[in-house]
């Protein structure tokens, strides 16, 4: 059975989907970072993830922002069925424009750095930055300009953009876009969100049912 896991962005958690979940006609895992131990790389934090929430093949994978980047590193220690893009990127070209502003910085408090990145939003947002780990988001911000980024084949990806995205601008092709969307699309534009993901589960059981009913070559 497949299983569906949404990862937040950096410094957010899990509560940034809260609005989202009531939307959906289906489930989903809606998963924290896990306690930070250490880890300089995506890889190292995807793997993490992988053992502490048992995602397996064929499971659903993705995220907002830094949770869309680690989804592809998942992707590559295991065969998903899908990977979610929301408001992110596949490989560093997508985001110089978010390496420039990051790097004065990536050493001063982790605060500064999330008002940067997701803006000021409401007390959602507030409380999910001051429950961050500071030594876990300069880690992933340093981290940033050596990730290799996603060369797989993009078959199995879905990416979801807002057109006025300034932090990781909308790409000019590959994704559907809420032209009137930020950043954090999954938290102002709910509805939208909840839209796309919904025509996706659509679209993957379309295919596993074409799939399953496909009668296989005779054998006489």
């Amino acid at each position: 059975m497949t299983t569906w896991y949404l990862l937040p962005g950096m410094g957010a958690s899990s509560a940034m989907y809260n609005a989202l979940k009531r939307r959906l006609s289906f489930s989903i895992n809606y998963i924290d970072w896990p306690e930070y131990r250490g880890e300089k790389t995506y890889a190292e934090i995807a793997a993490r993830l992988i053992t502490e929430n048992g995602i397996a093949d064929g499971d659903i994978v993705g995220g907002s922002s830094l949770g869309g980047v680690v989804s592809l590193e998942i992707a590559k220690q295991i065969k998903p069925r899908a990977i979610i893009l929301l408001g992110s990127a596949m490989n560093p070209s997508e985001v110089q424009g978010l390496l420039r502003l990051l790097s004065p910085l990536a050493e001063v408090t982790p605060i500064s750095l999330l008002q940067l990145v997701t803006g000021k939003t409401g007390t959602v947002v507030g409380t999910m930055f001051s429950k961050s780990d500071a030594q876990f988001i300069r880690a992933m911000s340093l981290y940033l300009p050596s990730w290799p980024g996603y060369s797989a084949p993009i078959e199995n990806v879905y990416r979801l953009h807002g057109r006025r995205d300034k932090i990781i601008p909308c790409p000019s092709a590959g994704t559907d876009v809420i032209e009137d969307a930020g950043h954090l699309l999954v938290m102002t534009h709910v509805q939208e969100s909840a839209r796309f993901l919904e025509k996706v589960r659509s679209k993957l059981y379309s295919r596993e049912v074409g799939q399953s009913s496909a009668k296989p070559d005779s054998q006489f």
